[in-house]
Formats: structure tokens, sequence, C-alpha cells
């Protein structure tokens, strides 16, 4: 006996890609936090390969020129790599939204 599926036309509910984001991030604090550098490691990796495109490509070329991989020891470079990170989602007004700052502040 098979299954036969039903192609949707559309999607039931949008993705809903920032909370995905704020998760990750979370866990990167979080393991940051806890001295747990192996997981903080990986889930940098993890977030990078969530961003658009171009900032993925610049912190991709970052950690290449900055000869990053898992247990290299670099907890620092790590941390360079995640400022890095951080400022180009800012540039890009994805976090720290200067609007939201200006109302805020």
């Amino acid at each position: 006996m098979t299954e036969e599926y039903v192609k949707q036309e559309k999607y039931q509910k949008a993705l809903d890609y920032e909370q995905l984001l704020f998760f990750q991030i979370e866990r990167i604090s979080k393991f940051r936090s806890n001295k747990d550098y192996e997981h903080y490691e990986i889930s940098i990796e993890t977030f990078i390969m969530m961003l658009p495109k171009v900032l993925r490509d610049k912190a991709m070329e970052y950690k290449k020129n900055n000869d990053l991989t898992i247990d290299s020891g670099l907890v620092t470079k790590w941390d360079e790599l995640w400022v890095f990170i951080n400022e180009r989602l800012e540039d890009n007004n994805l976090i720290f939204k200067t609007s939201y700052i200006k109302t805020f502040f």
C-alpha cells in the first residue's frame, strides 16, 4: 500500500527565521558563559551557515584568514570572529536597529 501526498500550493505558515537566529544567539551566549568552548565554536559555525549570503561569505573569509577550526584552542580568535559577525549584523541593521535605538534612548 502506498500513501499519496497532496502537494501544497502554499506553505501553511511563514518560517520565522529571525526566531531561529535568536535561538542560535542564545545558544552561543550560553556555551560561552559556561566555558563550553567546543559547543561555542560549533554554534558559531552553525550561525554562520544561517546568515544571509553576503554576511556568510564575509564571516567564512574571516574564519579562513584566521585559520579557525573546531578545537583549535583559539577561544580569543573565536571571540573575535563572533564580534566580527555581530558588527556586520549591526552594520546591515539586522541587530540593534537604528530606529529602535533612536526611539528607545
